[in-house]
């Protein structure tokens, strides 16, 4: 929160920050969710709202929760160091479990490894930045490879989804096929940014 008094909050002054929580808090749900595709547990209702509605509105909220506290000027120190946590265990979450549904095919592997190690690196980095005062904002690419990483996991849970609940006898396959090539070139097009602004921000962090 910034230092205005109390008394002139906006009623609602909760909501940005509640809503990158509950991103935190759907991430299990997603994960189990990826899995329960590839190995066919639970019923095929559950698993289809879990990778459907609930991405699209976890995905919905990282907005939602910036414009909110934004505009109704309620930028806190805690939703300024939850947002870009929430954002990187959501990646981390659903990409570990796409290594674990396509048992770690390198094609999958590589760039999920690279932006998961990126991220760490890139908060260790931050951490060190801020013992000597300096902050590290991100960058415009920084927010571009989030983008990647967004599309990428959403054409890839189309590729899932596809897979488990469409007839193979009909132009249905080419659909798994598509969404399938856009989820891996989106995936390592944020590999590679993740590689080059993870540099960045190293490079930033050890300068004296």
């Amino acid at each position: 929160m910034t230092d205005l008094d109390v008394s002139a909050r906006h009623s609602l002054f909760w909501l940005p920050n509640a809503l990158t929580v509950s991103r935190i808090l759907l991430i299990p749900v997603f994960i189990i969710g990826i899995l329960s595709l590839e190995f066919g547990w639970g019923s095929p209702f559950g698993r289809l709202f879990v990778l459907g509605p609930l991405f699209i509105i976890a995905a919905f909220t990282d907005w939602l929760d910036g414009f909110l506290a934004r505009r109704w000027n309620v930028v806190t120190g805690f939703g300024r160091m939850i947002d870009p946590i929430a954002d990187k265990l959501l990646v981390a979450g659903c990409l570990i479990a796409f290594m674990i549904a396509t048992r770690g095919h390198w094609i999958f592997l590589i760039p999920a490894l690279t932006i998961i190690g990126r991220d760490i690196l890139v908060s260790g980095a931050r951490e060190h930045a801020a013992l000597t005062g300096r902050v590290m904002s991100p960058t415009k690419l920084a927010k571009w490879k989030t983008a990647f990483e967004l599309l990428a996991i959403a054409a890839l849970l189309l590729w899932i989804l596809s897979k488990a609940y469409l007839p193979i006898d009909s132009v249905i396959p080419d659909i798994s096929i598509v969404s399938r090539q856009i989820g891996l070139v989106l995936l390592w097009l944020a590999a590679i940014l993740s590689a080059y602004t993870g540099s960045l921000y190293l490079r930033d962090a050890i300068r004296d």
